[in-house]
């Protein structure tokens, strides 16, 4: 009972959100170059999953308080206060009100768990690419969210710098991921974790390759500052498409509610990273903007 009011609880708050998303977003989706347009979504695409994950959070809170490390009192506790935490910032992103603050303190909290939570785990077990998937992943993200929080602040505050930080950041874990696709292309493309690409899926491996390929220039140009908001712009659009073909469709031969929670948590881990990358574009695009005016090539 506990795990299908998870299935409930994660799914409702997801699609509650991904809907009052694309209804306030509708008019900067109508006109514009795709780039532009698709980096009107990366505030949905990152709302949707954090919902997702809170709605986890409130209704599994005992499975999950066994996360918290056995050294923090009340554990129990810190389980909801996150899981209504990822909702606020979700709706924050979405109904444009508090930016300057949910993207920064909900950045913050995701490195705190890192922290506490990621790097401990990975020194432990060195050898084990999941592991650093995983610490680069959640890093990635807060690196999104404490850019976006950067640029809607006043440059000459030094909040630029934290942008900067945030994509250099990001392009890392970016090229990660690239490396791990050439290396294992079987594997599901986007976030590279344990699920393999379907078998119904015609040429699996080409999908490994081909994100891989998008994985590495995105993240080059990132790094290196050249396009860089087009080049976050694209890598969203790409991802988010595997997650619309590759995904949601996995959705559908699952069995039990713990196989539905794993696939439910793949698609919103995987739109995250989208929304991810297409907040970073908005972050360099909006400081950018500052000085130069630039426009986001279709």
């Amino acid at each position: 009972m506990e795990i299908s009011r998870s299935v409930i609880t994660m799914s409702t708050t997801g699609l509650v959100v991904l809907a009052a998303g694309l209804a306030a977003c509708r008019r900067k989706l109508a006109r514009g170059p795709l780039g532009v347009r698709a980096i009107a979504l990366g505030r949905v695409f990152v709302a949707a999953p954090l919902a997702t994950f809170g709605g986890l959070h409130l209704a599994a809170a005992k499975g999950i308080s066994t996360m918290v490390p056995v050294y923090m009192p009340w554990r129990l506790f810190w389980a909801y206060l996150v899981g209504v935490a990822l909702i606020a910032t979700g709706l924050s992103l979405i109904s444009n009100r508090m930016v300057r603050w949910s993207p920064l303190l909900c950045g913050a909290m995701l490195l705190a768990f890192v922290a506490m939570l990621q790097i401990p785990r990975t020194l432990q077990n060195p050898h084990d690419r999941i592991a650093w998937a995983v610490m680069l992943r959640d890093t990635g993200f807060a690196a999104g969210l404490l850019a976006l929080a950067g640029s809607t602040r006043s440059p000459g505050a030094g909040w630029r710098t934290l942008v900067t930080a945030a994509r250099i950041e990001f392009s890392i874990t970016v090229l990660f991921f690239a490396i791990e696709h050439f290396l294992h292309p079987e594997f599901a493309p986007g976030v590279p974790l344990a699920r393999m690409t379907p078998a119904w899926i015609p040429a699996p491996r080409l999908w490994g390759y081909a994100m891989g390929a998008v994985l590495l220039a995105s993240g080059a140009l990132l790094l290196a500052n050249r396009w860089a908001c087009e080049a976050a712009a694209w890598l969203g659009i790409a991802v988010a498409f595997v997650v619309v073909v590759i995904y949601v469709p996995m959705l559908g031969p699952v069995h039990g509610t713990a196989e539905a929670v794993d696939s439910i948590n793949y698609v919103a881990d995987t739109l995250l990273f989208a929304g991810t990358a297409l907040i970073v574009g908005e972050a360099l695009g909006r400081t950018q903007a500052a000085g130069t005016h630039p426009q986001i090539s279709n």
